[in-house]
Parts: C-alpha cells; sequence; structure tokens
C-alpha cells in the first residue's frame, strides 16, 4: 500500500485555502497526509485551516508565528511528513478527485521508479482554460538533462520521501526571499557570452538574482520556482516517469475576489 504525504503553505487566502482542503478530503484514495503549513496567515484562513483539522486527523497543522514564506515551508512541511510519498500542492490550487488513486497506480505498475511527473490543467481568471503536457526531458546517463524552468508546476510531480531523507543535496534552500532563494539554489542560468546580462555578472551566477533589474527570465520562475528547482535538483541523477494525464488544477493570477467564477 502506498501512503501519501502532501504539503500546502497557506498565507492569506481563505476561500482558495479551503478549496484546496476539500480537493484532498474528496480524494478517492483514503491513504494521505496533509501538512498544512500556517506561515503567518490571517484570522480567518486560520479558522478555516483549523476548522478541516478538527475534522479529520490526517490533516496536520504546523504554525509559524510570522511569515518566512513558501520555500521555508514547503521544506518544514516535507521534514514533518512520514508517509512513503512527497506530493506539493499550493493553497490556491487543487487536486482532481483521483490524483492519489492516479498516482498509486503509477507506481505500482513501475516500481523502478522514484519520481513521476504528469500533465496539469489551467485556468485562468477569463473563463479560458489549457493542459500543460507532461514534461519530457531527455535522459542522460544518471538523469535528464539540463532544463530550464517553466516546464513543471507545483503539483504536478511526485516523489519518494526516501529521496528527501537520503541526501541533502536535494533540499530546495531555506530562504524567506525569492532573490536569495534563487541566488543560494546555485541553479546554472545557462548564460551566454551572446546574453545581454552576461558582462554585467560574470561567472557568478548569484549576480543575476540580486540586481532587481537582471530578474526577468533569470529567477527560478513565478518569482520563486521551487517547484522547477525541486524537480530539477531531483532528476540531476534520478528518471522521472511522465504520464498524460491530468491530474492537477492550476489557477494562476487568481485572487480570492476570482474564487466565485471558478
Amino acid at each position: 500500500m502506498n501512503t501519501f504525504s502532501i504539503t500546502m503553505p497557506v498565507a492569506d487566502r481563505p476561500k482558495m485555502t479551503a478549496r484546496a482542503i476539500r480537493s484532498v478530503l474528496n480524494q478517492q484514495y483514503p491513504h494521505w497526509e496533509l501538512m498544512v503549513v500556517d506561515d503567518g496567515s490571517n484570522e480567518e484562513t486560520k479558522e478555516v485551516i483549523h476548522s478541516f483539522a478538527e475534522k479529520d486527523e490526517r490533516i496536520k497543522v504546523l504554525t509559524h508565528d510570522k511569515g518566512y514564506n513558501r520555500a521555508i515551508s514547503r521544506n518544514d512541511g516535507m521534514d514533518s511528513s512520514r508517509n512513503d510519498w512527497i506530493c506539493w500542492l499550493d493553497s490556491d490550487d487543487e487536486y482532481v478527485s483521483h490524483y492519489l488513486r492516479a498516482c498509486d497506480r503509477m507506481i505500482n505498475q513501475n516500481p523502478q521508479y522514484k519520481i513521476f511527473n504528469f500533465s496539469h490543467l489551467i485556468y485562468f481568471p477569463n473563463n479560458t482554460s489549457t493542459v500543460r503536457p507532461a514534461f519530457r526531458p531527455a535522459l542522460t546517463d544518471v538523469g535528464h538533462e539540463w532544463f530550464r524552468s517553466g516546464n513543471i508546476g507545483t503539483g504536478a510531480f511526485i516523489f519518494r520521501r526516501d529521496l528527501w531523507l537520503s541526501d541533502k543535496k536535494y533540499r530546495i534552500p531555506d530562504e524567506a526571499s525569492p532573490y536569495a532563494f534563487a541566488a543560494k539554489s546555485n541553479f546554472d542560468v545557462r548564460l551566454t557570452p551572446q546574453d545581454d546580462a552576461y558582462s554585467k555578472i560574470g561567472d557568478n551566477p548569484e549576480g543575476a538574482f540580486t540586481d532587481g533589474k537582471l530578474r526577468q527570465g533569470l529567477s527560478l520562475g513565478n518569482p520563486w520556482g521551487d517547484d522547477h528547482l525541486q524537480f530539477f535538483k531531483l532528476t540531476r541523477d534520478n528518471y522521472s516517469m511522465p504520464f498524460d494525464i491530468a491530474l492537477y488544477i492550476v489557477y494562476p493570477r487568481a485572487s480570492e475576489e476570482d474564487y466565485e467564477y471558478f
């Protein structure tokens, strides 16, 4: 039996947070725990979180006294997880009801893999939608090729918890600022002498993230890119099995005011 640990940082999104938690409660596969990391949320959001946790013991709440931001919260949730597989969920997104059931089937059919990734649905506030196919980076001898951000989504991959426990090299940086997070990641931005910013940062990628004028196109994405960096780190020396099945729903640029439209 496969068991899943879902980590979800939460700030000030009471309606969307409730929707995200309900999507976990509605899973057809019951063997999960949800690590809700309350990252200094407002009172309304706290009430939402604790009302769900009081009704289902599989929901655990970790509390930060102040906002550390998403990377630290994500790491805290994964550090506190106990199940076999780690999944990510953002508080403004949701799972389809067969998310975990489909993941369980992927695992059972492909026991040699420790990472899986899949498609996800994207809904925009203007009532348009699209499907992002499963990302398929080319294979190398020990993992996948180098790839830029923008190819993998927060909830569109899962990985075995023993990878997280086995080696600190898979850990994303514990940083509260997206700029510090990007600089500390030591991510190779693959600049070439033909790039305009190349002469300004030389061989030190940290320079690409400390100057606000240079951030566009050189950050890890949106603006954190923690999903990309986590998947990238894991696939330096592990293979991910892709599946073209849309299991995760993303609401980009949505706000609490947009909630009623979805």
